[in-house]
C-alpha cells in the first residue's frame, strides 16, 4: 500500500531525533531532549572549529578543512532551528499530505502512481542516508585508523581527531584525547542525525505533491461522463484536486525556503573546499571520509534541485493533460464550462515554483554551482 511507504525511511529517523510525524502516532514529541542534545553537541563544538580556523588561517590545507567544518555545523545548526520553529507547522503538512493520499489511493489506478513514486522516494532517500552516514562513521574511524598505523610504523601514538579543531588542554594524555574524541563523535551525530531528517522530509514530500499532481492530471483527461451532471463533477473535482496541490506546493515552500537559501549559498563553497580536501588526500586514508562527503553533499544539493524541478514539471503538465483532454466534446455540451478551461490553462503554465528566494530549485541551479565550486578549486590550488 502507498501509505506504508510514505515517510516510512524517515520516521525511523526521526524516532531516533525524538520526534513523532505521522498522524497514526498519538503523541507528537517523544524525547524532545535527544534533539536538544545535538543541537548544542554542534553548537559548542562550531567554536572549537573556528578557532582552529584562525589558528591555521596562513595554512590553506588547514583552513579549508575548518571551513567545511563551518558550513556543514552552520546548515545544521539552522536545520535543527527549522524543526524546533516549525515543528507544528511541518507536522500539519505532514497530515495534510496523508489524508490527500489516503483519500486517492482508494483508486487503483491512483495507487499505482503513488506506490511508484513513494519507492522511488525510500531509494533516493535510503542512498542519500547511507552516503551521510558513510561519511559520518569514516569521519570517527579514520583517526584511530591512523594513530593504529603509526604505531605500527614508528612505535608512537600520535593522537589524532576526526574533525578540526583545538582544545585548552593537552590531547596527549589518554582521558583528555577520550573526552575530545567523543566530543567530536557527539558533534558528528548532531550533525548527521537532523540533515538526514530535514533532507528526506523535503524528498517524500516533493515526491508525494508530483505524484498528486499526475493524479490531477489523470482525472483530467478522463473527466468525460456520461452525463453532463457526471462531467462537471469529474472537471470540478480535478480542478479542486490541482488547487489543493498548489496550496500544499506553496506551504511546502514556504517553510523550506529559508533551508533552500542557506543550502544554495553555503553549496558551492562547501563543494569546493571538499574537492580541495580529496585533490589533496589522494593516497591518505582521509581520502575516503572526504570522497564520501563529497558525494553526500553532491546529493544533497541534488535532492533540492531535482525534487523542486519535478514538482515544477509536473505542475505545469497540467495544462498539456488540459490541452489533449476531450475539451472539444465539452463544446457542444457545455460552452459556458468550456470557456472555463483556458483560463485554467493559463494558471497550470505557471507551475508549482519551489525556491530559496533568488534560487530556484531546478537542474540548471544544480549545473551552476557545481561550476561555480570548480572555479573556486582552481582559484584556491593557485593560492596553495
Amino acid at each position: 500500500m502507498a501509505k506504508d511507504n510514505f515517510l516510512r525511511l524517515q520516521s525511523i529517523y526521526f524516532r531516533l531525533l525524538g520526534l513523532e510525524l505521522r498522524q497514526d502516532k498519538e503523541v507528537s514529541h517523544r524525547y524532545p531532549l535527544r534533539i536538544i542534545f545535538c543541537f548544542f553537541s554542534v553548537a559548542t563544538f562550531l567554536p572549537l572549529t573556528i578557532a582552529f580556523g584562525i589558528s591555521k588561517i596562513q595554512n590553506v590545507d588547514h583552513l579549508t578543512d575548518a571551513l567545511c567544518s563551518v558550513l556543514v555545523d552552520s546548515l545544521t545548526i539552522c536545520k535543527i532551528g527549522f524543526l524546533l520553529w516549525l515543528y507544528a507547522d511541518c507536522r500539519h503538512l505532514v497530515i495534510s499530505f496523508q489524508c490527500k493520499l489516503r483519500r486517492e489511493q482508494q483508486y487503483s489506478d491512483r495507487e499505482a502512481i503513488l506506490l511508484s513514486y513513494n519507492k522511488r522516494d525510500q531509494f533516493f532517500s535510503g542512498l542519500y542516508c547511507l552516503c551521510f552516514l558513510l561519511a559520518g562513521v569514516s569521519a570517527c574511524l579514520i583517526p584511530l585508523l591512523s594513530i593504529f598505523i603509526t604505531h605500527l610504523r614508528t612505535g608512537e601514538l600520535q593522537p589524532g581527531l576526526p574533525f578540526p579543531s583545538v582544545y585548552p588542554w593537552d590531547n596527549k594524555r589518554p582521558f583528555n584525547y577520550l573526552v575530545s574524541y567523543l566530543w567530536n563523535v557527539s558533534a558528528a551525530v548532531g550533525v548527521a542525525l537532523p540533515t538526514v531528517c530535514v533532507d528526506t522530509l523535503f524528498c517524500s514530500l516533493t515526491h508525494n505533491l508530483s505524484a498528486l499532481f499526475e493524479i490531477a492530471q489523470l482525472k483530467l483527461m478522463n473527466f468525460r461522463g456520461r452525463s453532463l451532471g457526471e462531467t462537471r463533477e469529474k472537471l470540478v473535482h480535478a480542478f479542486q484536486l490541482y488547487g489543493e496541490c498548489l496550496e500544499l506546493g506553496q506551504s511546502l515552500n514556504g517553510y523550506f525556503r529559508p533551508l533552500i537559501f542557506a543550502q544554495f549559498v553555503a553549496a558551492s563553497l562547501h563543494l569546493c573546499v571538499l574537492c580541495f580536501q580529496l585533490s589533496a588526500n589522494l593516497m591518505q586514508p582521509a581520502m575516503l571520509f572526504y570522497a564520501s562527503f563529497t558525494i553526500a553533499i553532491l546529493g544533497q544539493v541534488s535532492i533540492y534541485c531535482f525534487c523542486g524541478s519535478s514538482v515544477k514539471e509536473r505542475s505545469q503538465q497540467f495544462a498539456h493533460a488540459l490541452y489533449e483532454s476531450p475539451w472539444l466534446q465539452l463544446l457542444e455540451d457545455d460552452i459556458k464550462l468550456a470557456r472555463s478551461l483556458p483560463f485554467a490553462m493559463m494558471r497550470a503554465q505557471r507551475g508549482c515554483r519551489i525556491d530559496g528566494f533568488f534560487f530556484e530549485a531546478n537542474r540548471q541551479t544544480l549545473i551552476l554551482i557545481v561550476r561555480s565550486a570548480i572555479s573556486y578549486v582552481a582559484l584556491l590550488r593557485s593560492l596553495a
